[in-house]
């Protein structure tokens, strides 16, 4: 699916987060695995990693780093999509 875009998202613990989608679905992801690259490595930082926002329909934060909706929403997880 193209142009998926995020229109919310909640931190929970850890490097969890919950998504909420402009499909009307929802998915928790864990992102920790991802923070062993070097463009992520400063999102090991909790209190960095808490600190992201929702731009152009994507996850961001204000050193730079960036998951798109479209790699979130295909992300293979333990929890499935559900309609909020």
């Amino acid at each position: 699916m193209s142009n998926i875009k995020l229109t919310n998202a909640n931190y929970l613990k850890d490097y969890e987060i919950q998504l909420h989608f402009a499909t009307n679905e929802r998915m928790t992801v864990d992102l920790e695995h991802f923070l062993s690259k070097d463009q992520f490595s400063d999102l090991k930082d909790k209190e960095v990693f808490k600190n992201f926002k929702i731009e152009d329909g994507n996850l961001v934060w204000e050193n730079g780093a960036e998951f798109s909706a479209n790699f979130l929403y295909s992300r293979p997880s333990e929890d499935e999509l559900s309609c909020v």
